[in-house]
């Protein structure tokens, strides 16, 4: 027993020396004087030689402009992990000049430090680099540019965090989305991920990326504009602890989740995006029609909402876009009662007689529901989610339609607002400190509360309460800010988004964003607690 013991305690030191070393990650160092060799005898060339590097018999993704690799590493492991990289073309020898597995492997990743390597071929040789992310990684290929609205091609996932089944590919139809965020350079994508049957037809392909819902469709959230690159992550999942689930539809969420990856273009390096869970049928567990129920609907708000509400019930072709209003959900056709629910929500939220309005309260919406809503958005400042960026979703229950709410696209959140452009662009974005201070003016949560519908005022009080002593409480707010700043700064990756993209914002001050959001939560503590009808006079832009 003594022997064994002795043994395991060996094997076990000699696997830790292993794991910490330099043989952790097996790959082709050289000696001085083979690299010296290589540089006096061979001819140093242009020509991109090497086009496949692998990890684990995996092909790694490069830019090919900076002749460098990216391999996605688990950045919160200090220990390299094991693994061979080789060269995928047996004519080509790859020599490093550098024993990397020596070096601080979080710090290689932080600092995205370039390992070079020579890829030597017959006469001739050429430099390369090898960069370790601490992000998956997700490549697009097609024969279009990145300014086609609509596209086809290929497209690869590697994962950073495990090194078993890391790799996978997708034929995939994309198109670029958003409304604004499509007049700026770095585009934000919807992405469908297709598959060969065994006919050899193009199917739906449903799958679970990085830990996200398993699914063909997912959206890249480009984030240009958000200095942070944390703002939409943040505030969806401050929303999912404050709204997004309700006991009564355990099945529908109404908000979404995400994760940070790094993209790449035709082979080129394109920036950090926040890939993300699609707010639609699946997520808002909508059901299709029945014999006793008609179809559950959602409407996308958006812009420009041009056409009042007695214009639209007096139109006599409905489509699936109405006066700025887009219809969601599962349906064979398109009739007025289709959009009956948002016309009555709307003639309902809109009615002059403040009686009926109260009265009317509990049979068009879900009261916790809004008031979450009402109350979350006064939080994150979330100005740009009061007419546009909202779904309206209809949930059928004994009693009836109920209207439900679920916020999206959370970018103009936390002080930044539209300024006044300075460039090509219709309009720049920018942090206002005179929003800290003002009401979200949210006009149906508004009413809701100065009418008192439902007992808003004291659902508001409760729902604060409930909220400041979770996902709104200092410590876990402090704590998301820098749990995300970790992700998007010591990856690497809001490093290479600042060089890939200079003229796009990045480079927030974090220690600033959680002064303003303690700030913003003891302003309203002094409101919301007992003094709303104070917090209801406050001004706003």
């Amino acid at each position: 027993m003594l022997l064994n013991g002795i043994l395991l305690a060996a094997l076990l030191t000699a696997l830790a020396n292993r794991s910490q070393g330099e043989d952790a990650v097996s790959y082709g160092t050289a000696k001085e004087e083979r690299l010296e060799e290589v540089r006096r005898t061979c001819e140093r060339t242009t020509e991109n030689i090497l086009t496949d590097l692998r990890f684990n018999q995996v092909s790694l993704v490069e830019d090919v402009a900076t002749a460098t690799f990216y391999l996605p590493l688990n950045m919160e492991e200090e220990l390299w992990e094991t693994g061979e990289i080789t060269s995928g073309q047996p004519e080509v020898e790859i020599l490093f000049e550098k024993a990397f597995t020596r070096e601080d492997k979080q710090k290689a990743i932080r600092e995205g430090t370039r390992f070079e390597f020579l890829a030597v071929r017959g006469g001739q040789y050429r430099s390369y680099y090898l960069v370790f992310t601490g992000l998956p990684i997700v490549s697009i290929e097609t024969a279009e540019t990145a300014e086609t609205e609509i596209f086809g091609g290929s497209i690869r996932f590697w994962d950073a965090n495990t090194k078993r089944d890391w790799f996978r590919s997708n034929i995939l139809e994309a198109h670029i989305r958003g409304n604004t965020s499509r007049l700026y350079p770095k585009k934000g994508y919807k992405l469908s991920l297709k598959k060969q049957d065994r006919e050899g037809n193009v199917v739906k392909d449903s799958r679970s990326l990085f830990g996200l819902r398993e699914d063909d469709e997912y959206i890249l959230n480009a984030m240009y504009t958000d200095a942070s690159k944390i703002r939409d992550k943040l505030c969806a999942d401050i929303w999912s602890g404050m709204g997004a689930y309700e006991e009564e539809f355990p099945d529908m969420r109404l908000g979404t989740d995400g994760t940070y990856v790094e993209v790449f273009f035709n082979g080129e390096y394109w920036g950090l995006y926040l890939l993300l869970e699609p707010v639609d049928s699946k997520q808002l567990d909508l059901k299709r029609e029945t014999e006793s129920k008609p179809s559950e609907l959602a409407y996308k708000s958006s812009i420009p909402q041009n056409q009042t509400l007695e214009e639209m019930e007096a139109c006599t072709e409905w489509t699936e876009e109405m006066g700025g209003y887009q219809l969601k959900g599962r349906y064979t056709e398109i009739t007025r009662e289709s959009w009956q629910p948002l016309l009555n929500y709307l003639a309902w939220s809109g009615t002059p007689e403040d009686e009926v309005f109260a009265a009317q309260a509990g049979e068009m919406v879900d009261g916790d529901n809004l008031l979450q809503l009402w109350t979350y958005l006064q939080a994150v400042m979330g100005i740009d989610n009061r007419v546009k960026n909202m779904y309206y979703v209809t949930k059928y229950t004994e009693n009836g339609c109920r209207m439900y709410l679920a916020p999206w696209d959370m970018d103009l959140t936390l002080g930044d607002t539209l300024q006044d452009s300075v460039n090509e662009y219709p309009w720049d974005v920018g942090n206002n400190p005179m929003i800290y201070r003002e009401r979200i003016n949210f006009a149906v949560g508004d009413r809701m509360i100065k009418t008192n519908a439902m007992d808003a005022k004291e659902r508001v009080s409760w729902i604060w309460r409930e909220s400041r002593e979770g996902v709104l409480s200092e410590e876990a707010l402090l704590s998301a800010v820098d749990g995300l700043r970790h992700q998007v700064q010591d990856s690497g990756a809001l490093r290479r988004e600042g060089l890939r993209w200079p003229r796009g914002k990045h480079g927030e001050d974090y220690e600033r964003m959680k002064t303003l959001l303690c700030y913003r939560m003891e302003l309203l503590d002094g409101y919301f607690y007992d003094n709303l009808e104070a917090y209801l006079d406050l001004g706003y832009e």
